[in-house]
């Protein structure tokens, strides 16, 4: 894996969480063909994410500590966060996933093998209702 997969993956792996990309989504929202995506771009873009995701764990934080709240509301409405931010966190997946696939195609990775990477990135974002439900979300970088 060569450094530009390495940090994509570092990107992904340090949330600690995530949601997965529904398969309408699956269309990459970035256009690579012109503008190749630098890892300058990808911190970028993770610093801007990161306002994002924190901003979400920290209400979903508030919703968990809402002692008035039945656990089942408490699910509701973090799941209601959740689904308010999935458009940002659909984004910031699609951008991971193109910088992978650019990356791939200009070193001449298979097909199967950049399948294998991507499925790794999105299995990151799959955890993000459950960490943000239990409390267990632990942010960027841990």
């Amino acid at each position: 894996m060569t450094r530009k997969f390495a940090l994509a993956a570092a990107v992904a792996t340090g949330l600690t969480l995530g949601v997965a990309l529904p398969a309408a989504a699956a269309p990459t929202v970035v256009a690579v063909a012109q503008d190749p995506i630098t890892e300058a771009d990808v911190e970028a873009k993770a610093a801007e994410f990161e306002v994002v995701i924190e901003a979400l764990a920290a209400e979903a934080e508030g919703i968990r500590a809402d002692a008035s709240l039945s656990d089942e509301q408490k699910n509701a409405r973090i799941d209601a966060a959740i689904a308010a931010k999935q458009p940002e966190i659909d984004a910031f997946l699609a951008y991971l996933e193109a910088f992978i696939r650019q990356e791939a195609g200009s070193e001449g990775m298979d097909a199967a093998q950049t399948d294998m990477v991507v499925d790794m990135i999105r299995s990151q974002f799959a955890q993000l209702p459950a960490a943000l439900k239990s409390g267990e979300f632990s942010g960027m970088g841990g």
